[in-house]
């Protein structure tokens, strides 16, 4: 996609202004995962400044203002994206609703940060980023664990080569919801396990596979009074033979971890996604096999400290809208991973 010009680019006036100014945020709905992650990583950022937040319903914004000392609370987003102080925006609205508020924030020229999966179908992304493209702004779909030190140890230790040539990754994402008015178990809204949680599946897979598989395969365990999805698994086979699996579930017991198995070793990830602080994986190497007992394993722990994946997400995207850095989740890897999740979908009959 086309990225707005560099500061070195811009007059003098404008370049001093750009280089000293931090990016204004507008935060367009109250959604649970922006009060308790994205806003809060928000307010960490070195670059970032909490402007302005909007919501339909009624005094929410209002509070929210009073909680976050935002600038302005806003009773509808359109008044959000009218402000013309408002730089970028950040969407955790639900998903059937992403296309929709990508297209009006850019055509109001403002830069998008969208919460994952950032479309409910490719169509719908490529079209946002072209909506995007020719209004002139930015757009990143919101992976933050993407941002984090700990999968990026992980991606360079696969291709440095410490466990040989990828044949297998597996990825699990579970948790049990027990309130049934979420959002997630609404059909209508873009809910289910494959939205929400299957995404990061795919997501890991292909950030670390690099590529696209050849084949998909999908199952799904579906509810029948609410019609979503609430349980469902992959399978992808690459052309060089390897193998990937996830699982994901809105009814099983709270689980996230990802593997990768290679012809020399194993990693393995016992983290949630999104962890922050100490996190901790395993790489075991040299084992051999003598009557069925696995013998000589060795096994190194890496520690890795990692810093709040909002705070660093947030803080990318600002170096992308003022120093014309390039966003971390690029539009190639966003159409990659919803390209999947639409052969996952149609082969598991959703």
């Amino acid at each position: 996609m086309s990225f707005p010009p560099s500061p070195t680019n811009l007059n003098d006036e404008r370049r001093v202004k750009v280089m000293n100014k931090k990016v204004n945020w507008g935060v367009l709905g109250c959604a649970g995962i922006a009060r308790i992650r994205t806003i809060p990583g928000l307010l960490r950022a070195d670059n970032a400044r909490l402007h302005a937040v909007a919501s339909r319903q009624g005094g929410k914004a209002e509070e929210w203002k009073e909680l976050f000392s935002a600038e302005k609370a806003y009773g509808s987003y359109e008044q959000l994206l009218e402000d013309d102080e408002v730089d970028a925006v950040y969407i955790p609205l639900p998903n059937s609703m992403h296309y929709e508020w990508t297209e009006k924030a850019a055509k109001a020229g403002k830069h998008i940060l969208c919460e994952k999966p950032l479309a409910m179908n490719e169509e719908e992304a490529k079209k946002m980023y072209e909506v995007c493209r020719e209004n002139g702004v930015l757009l990143m779909e919101a992976f933050a664990y993407r941002h984090s030190p700990l999968v990026q140890k992980v991606k360079a230790l696969i291709d440095e080569g410490a466990i040989g040539k990828v044949k297998y990754i597996e990825s699990h994402l579970t948790d049990v919801l027990f309130d049934m008015s979420n959002i997630r178990m609404n059909q209508g809204l873009g809910g289910g396990a494959f939205y929400d949680m299957a995404c990061y599946n795919v997501n890991v897979i292909s950030y670390l596979m690099g590529k696209e598989p050849e084949s998909v395969k999908a199952f799904a365990e579906t509810d029948k009074e609410y019609g979503v999805d609430v349980s469902n698994t992959f399978l992808l086979k690459y052309d060089d033979g390897t193998q990937a699996a996830g699982y994901s579930s809105l009814n099983s017991y709270a689980r996230g971890y990802y593997a990768v198995v290679g012809g020399k070793g194993r990693i393995e990830v016992p983290c949630n996604f999104n962890c922050r602080n100490v996190c901790k994986f395993t790489v075991s190497t040299g084992a051999r096999v003598d009557n069925v007992e696995v013998l000589d394993e060795e096994k190194t722990e890496y520690t890795v400290m990692c810093p709040d994946n909002y705070m660093l997400e947030i803080e990318q995207f600002g170096r992308c809208i003022l120093d014309g850095e390039q966003p971390l989740v690029s539009e190639e890897e966003t159409s990659r991973n919803a390209r999947i999740l639409d052969r996952a979908l149609e082969d598991a009959g959703r």
